[in-house]
């Protein structure tokens, strides 16, 4: 649950200093950046900041700044809440400015002097959209992790053109020279879950497409998906669905 509430929103252009180089507000404190740059140290985080950037700092927590170039940015203060993000996960140069978050900037700034009593809870969405973008990109990135290892993206491959062919990890790990050991701790390190449940969540969104695009019986969809037999589909399906298939297969007809 994400909860904002805005303070105060302020567009700045060209600021060429800050009048106070340190400071320390009861309120959380955003600076999403446009132009120029600036040096900053929030708590135990210091660095430089620029185009793009996103700093965050938290209620009763030192920020130290100085401009370098001046400085184009969108100023937030607000209250915040959340059960996915941590304070210790948003101090100092908390992301780098997406375009659909320069987006919510470019609404914001159109609602700065707008004196309708809808204002702040506008400006409250568009603030929360911005951590909403952040945590969705993260929650993806935690599912579908970036692989740089080019072994690991050979045994992708293998898996993806050979699932249905009721393969093991050991001959994955066989077909790129690794021992199965190896392979699935350099797997679980690149991928951020197991090879067996890599192969298992390719085995399932096969199952669910199946499902839904033919009238195969659950049978045969096991034999095309890599598994021994309908029965032993059925069991795993509704292990990881919490529903059997023909209760998935009903709910998405059209």
């Amino acid at each position: 649950m994400l909860t904002i509430e805005t303070n105060q929103y302020t567009f700045w252009q060209e600021k060429p200093q800050f009048l106070l180089h340190t400071d320390t507000e009861n309120y959380w404190v955003m600076y999403i950046i446009e132009d120029g740059d600036c040096s900053y140290r929030i708590g135990n985080q210091a660095g430089q900041a620029q185009r793009n950037t996103i700093l965050l700092c938290p209620p009763q927590v030192e920020f130290q700044r100085r401009v370098i170039h001046p400085l184009t940015f969108h100023f937030v203060r607000f209250s915040f809440t959340s059960h996915f993000f941590k304070e210790q996960d948003l101090i100092g140069h908390f992301t780098q400015a997406s375009d659909r978050i320069m987006e919510d900037c470019t609404y914001l700034r159109q609602l700065e002097y707008c004196t309708s009593v809808e204002v702040v809870p506008l400006q409250n969405h568009f603030i929360a959209d911005i951590f909403n973008t952040e945590l969705y990109r993260r929650l993806f990135e935690q599912h579908h992790p970036t692989i740089h290892s080019l072994t690991i993206q050979k045994a992708i491959a293998f898996m993806v053109n050979h699932y249905q062919d009721q393969i093991t990890i050991n001959e994955v790990a066989q077909n790129v020279g690794w021992t199965s050991a190896y392979f699935s701790r350099r797997f679980k390190a690149e991928a951020g879950i197991t090879p067996i449940q890599y192969l298992e969540n390719l085995k399932m969104r096969a199952v669910q497409q199946l499902l839904i695009t033919t009238d195969l019986p659950i049978g045969t969809i096991a034999l095309k998906t890599g598994y021994s037999n309908g029965y032993y589909l059925s069991r795993k399906f509704s292990a990881c669905l919490h529903t059997t298939p023909s209760k998935f297969r009903h709910t998405h007809q059209i």
